[in-house]
């Protein structure tokens, strides 16, 4: 790569003022493009939010919230507080509402613990935006903001408790304060320290949503290899480190407490982990780090962007990766392909993987297809064998098509976003069983509900999410129904009676002999769909099988 030059902001994207750092010098149709966007970004992710039971991760995130409340900070240590900050907000809100509303009128849990994720995600709508305006102009940063907004597959993520969400908002946000400061810096190096400040405490609330400090690394490369000599326009390590760490610990305290240095290496030694293994294609992955890149298939993540991304914008990202290599001396152009390399190889590579890792390999090829679009629409208004009214269709033909893909693939799949396919996913996967993670744990709840309308004396439900039962379970008052592991080494006693929640997402190398016994064994007392997909079933046994064995293997 060659070195990347800065050139003065020019009015309409940046103001030429006397400081060099205003604000964005937004027009009204900016405005109105881009509070669009947010407003539907928005809609979609708030809409139905409790429309999945809370999985077991979320209901870890509740257990803190509940410890956080009683002075106990180092709860789920292995993952850094800014997250559940907002979330016990967001719920302690929640709450207050609820004490004045009818019970039939009442907020639901899952839509409190999940709120923030949600707002996040609609933020992000303006973080793509602003990185895109500046590395790419206004056009790009209009479509880049519509197609994260729009994007299915970002929905799903979004809508969820983990800190994903989170994690790509402050990535952007530092991103967007980094490159802006230095365009500041080409004429006032001083006054750009003030947004490289900023940028290095934005970094810090990243790392103080998950520990994944690797972005900053990404960047940092991106950084050293595109402006090798920077000359002044740098930020004060002082200050940026300084904001950086400040940012960390006002955001995530618990991290100065034995008691999480104690939970983290416990966590990272596997102490915590009660099964292993993770199902995809209808076969168990090893997820244990070590063995990288033995784990979870390499084409993990190439296989979710090719049967889970709609087909406008694959074909407009064809476009944007022939500009992504045409003007490789840009700055903005060298900055996607690192995060392409280095987001795509190393997660594939590693044994563990999951749909939510994808959230920034999604973001960038959002970004990508923008950039295929506008390039595109500009590239057929140039053609001069064209006549005007000729160029001017077809550009509007190719806008209303891509407009039409992105804006239907949402709410046809709603509210069971993660589950859509392209037309390839159903081709190749008609019944959805590639990744069953999809599911999220949906139908849990109904299937503890079912449960204690039918059980007419105590049992025993055994799933793989035993807190979730158990926290349905203490929301209904039947305390004579109790909540035990499908993967853990203990049957439950003779003479109780039998709930079998199975779950495909949940299948593990400690469960997944049972689970093939009892299907070929026992008829599902009831089955759960989400849309047209099986996500969880149900088997009643009045006696416990002696002939059902456990393989611990």
């Amino acid at each position: 790569m060659t070195t990347t030059t800065y050139p003065r902001p020019q009015h309409g994207t940046w103001p030429a003022d006397r400081d060099g750092a205003r604000a964005f010098s937004w027009t009204v149709t900016q405005r109105l493009l881009l509070a669009a966007a947010v407003a539907v970004a928005l809609a979609l992710r708030l809409s139905a939010l409790d429309a999945y039971s809370l999985s077991d991760d979320e209901l870890n995130k509740l257990s803190a919230i509940k410890a956080y409340r009683s002075g106990h900070f180092e709860a789920n240590g292995e993952h850094p507080m800014l997250m559940k900050l907002a979330m016990w907000g967001s719920v302690s809100a929640v709450d207050a509402l609820n004490r004045h509303a009818a019970a039939d009128h009442a907020i639901p849990i899952e839509f409190a613990l999940r709120l923030p994720n949600a707002l996040a995600g609609a933020a992000t709508t303006l973080a793509v935006f602003g990185v895109a305006d500046l590395l790419f102009g206004q056009a790009v940063a209009a479509v880049a903001s519509m197609v994260w907004a729009l994007d299915v597959n970002v929905i799903a993520i979004n809508r969820i408790g983990k800190e994903d969400t989170f994690l790509l908002l402050f990535f952007l946000v530092a991103v967007l304060c980094y490159e802006r400061g230095k365009r500041v810096g080409v004429v006032d190096p001083i006054g750009a320290q003030r947004w490289y400040g900023l940028s290095g405490a934005a970094f810090g609330l990243m790392v103080a949503s998950k520990y994944m400090p690797h972005l900053l690394g990404i960047y940092a490369i991106f950084n050293t290899v595109t402006d090798r000599d920077p000359g002044a326009n740098k930020p004060d390590p002082r200050s940026f480190y300084g904001l950086m760490a400040a940012a960390f610990l006002v955001a995530n305290p618990a991290i100065v407490l034995p008691g999480t240095w104690r939970y983290l290496g416990a966590y990272v030694h596997g102490d915590l982990l009660a099964h292993h293994g993770y199902l995809y294609r209808g076969q168990l992955f090893i997820t244990d780090v070590p063995v990288s890149p033995l784990g979870v298939p390499v084409t993990y993540y190439l296989r979710l962007v090719a049967t889970k991304v709609p087909f406008v914008v694959l074909s407009a990202a064809a476009g944007g990766v022939i500009e992504m290599f045409r003007r490789r001396d840009e700055r903005g152009f060298a900055l996607l392909r690192v995060l392409t390399v280095l987001l795509v190889v190393p997660y594939s590579l590693m044994a563990p993987k999951f749909l939510r890792y994808s959230l920034p390999m999604l973001t960038v090829l959002d970004v990508i297809a923008a950039i295929g679009l506008v390039s595109g629409v500009r590239w057929v208004l140039r053609k001069r064998w064209l006549s005007l009214p000729g160029r001017v269709l077809a550009a509007a033909a190719a806008v209303i098509v891509f407009g039409v893909g992105i804006s239907t693939a949402a709410p046809a799949a709603a509210p069971f976003y993660s589950q859509f396919q392209n037309g390839i996913g159903v081709a190749v996967d008609p019944t959805g069983a590639a990744f069953p993670e999809e599911s999220y744990d949906y139908g849990v709840r109904e299937a503890v509900a079912a449960i204690a309308a039918a059980a007419a004396r105590p049992g025993v439900i055994v799933s793989d999410v035993p807190t979730v039962v158990s926290h349905y379970l203490e929301r209904i008052d039947r305390p004579d129904l109790k909540s035990r592991s499908l993967s853990s080494g203990a049957m439950p006693p003779d003479g109780d009676e039998l709930w079998f929640v199975v779950q495909d997402e949940h299948t593990t190398f400690e469960n997944e002999l049972l689970v093939k016994q009892l299907r070929a064994r026992e008829r599902p007392w009831l089955e759960i769909r989400s849309a047209d997909r099986l996500a969880l079933q149900v088997y009643r046994i009045e006696r416990p099988p002696h002939r059902i064995e456990r393989s611990c293997r």
